[in-house]
């Protein structure tokens, strides 16, 4: 018989299984080595990308500040213009409605009047073709206007329009739409030349 002699067995078991553990020790920390580095770059990719972002928002809005200042600009401006322009077309009313209202014939009603720029167009009723053309020939003559024009003429009657029965004795009325041009530099000197 032969002597089973194994001076170092268990010294080479130990070996393997302190190398195994070894090795997966080290796989594993290369592996968290390897995640953590993937997990840097892809971070330091996010934060560029962002950064980017964060630059082509803040031109963004700058530029949107700008149109902004320039609409505040532009609206103060208009503001203004609309101001001047309108103290350049104000005029006082009062003389072109008391000199209308005295130009009209007795019996004669003023239904309604508007006043433009440089005119004033004026409703009126009045009992006969005769008396809007006196009206309109008062008007031509009067200084605060420069130009007379009639617009639109329409018969209608008075009374109970809902009897069938025609009434013979009722005469039918005119009413007129009539535009008048302002004589501005009359108007603005208070009536006088």
């Amino acid at each position: 018989m032969i002597p089973d002699i194994n001076l170092l067995p268990k010294l080479e078991r130990r070996q393997t299984t302190s190398k195994l553990f070894y090795l997966i020790l080290a796989a594993a920390t290369l592996l968290a080595l390897a995640f953590f580095a993937w997990q840097y770059f892809s971070a330091s990719n996010s934060i560029s990308s962002l950064q980017a972002q964060e630059a082509n928002l803040i031109q963004h809005r700058d530029q949107l500040q700008m149109g902004l200042t320039d609409m505040t600009a532009n609206q103060q401006t208009s503001f203004e213009d609309t101001v001047e322009y309108v103290d350049l077309i104000s005029y006082p009313v009062l003389p072109l409605i008391t000199e209308i209202e005295k130009l009209k014939m007795n019996n004669s009603y003023l239904r309604n009047y508007s006043f433009g720029v440089d005119s004033v167009t004026i409703s009126m009723d009045f009992e006969t073709l005769s008396d809007i053309s006196k009206y309109l020939s008062r008007l031509k003559n009067s200084a605060y206007f420069v130009d007379v024009q009639i617009s639109h003429v329409s018969q209608f009657e008075l009374g109970n329009e809902t009897e069938t029965e025609e009434d013979f004795n009722v005469q039918p009325r005119q009413s007129a739409d009539i535009t008048l041009t302002i004589d501005e530099i009359y108007l603005a000197t208070g009536g006088t030349r």
